[in-house]
């Protein structure tokens, strides 16, 4: 995991399989945008070799965002997390951070992926 992060941690992403799905864990970076780089959530496969045809490191960019939200019941996460949905144009993927987490990790998103803008003085 590199510099500058804003948040850093585990997080469980559910993928897809031939036979179901299945949760897998993560190294997970949260940055903010910079001069030369965008806000994203990078994920880090562990220190295990990537299954073929699947990338060691998925980045997922916060400008492409359209929604964070609490996981409903439907989804039940590994033992002792919580899980919630990240929506972008492309895919919506479901996460699970520590229960104690879960919520520094919606908030830490929602802020780099939704920034208010800023406030103008009008006098």
């Amino acid at each position: 995991m590199g510099d500058g992060a804003v948040k850093q941690g585990f997080l469980y992403l559910q993928q897809q399989q031939t036979f179901g799905k299945k949760w897998r864990r993560f190294g997970a970076s949260l940055y903010g945008e910079s001069d030369c780089a965008l806000a994203r959530l990078e994920l880090q496969e562990g220190p295990e070799k990537p299954r073929r045809g699947e990338a060691a490191r998925k980045v997922i960019r916060l400008s492409d965002c359209l929604r964070v939200a609490e996981a409903g019941g439907e989804a039940s996460s590994p033992r002792d997390t919580s899980a919630f949905l990240l929506e972008t144009k492309e895919r919506l993927y479901l996460l699970a951070a520590p229960a104690a987490e879960r919520g520094d990790w919606v908030q830490a998103i929602c802020l780099l992926a939704f920034p208010l803008p800023p406030t103008r003085n009008l006098l």
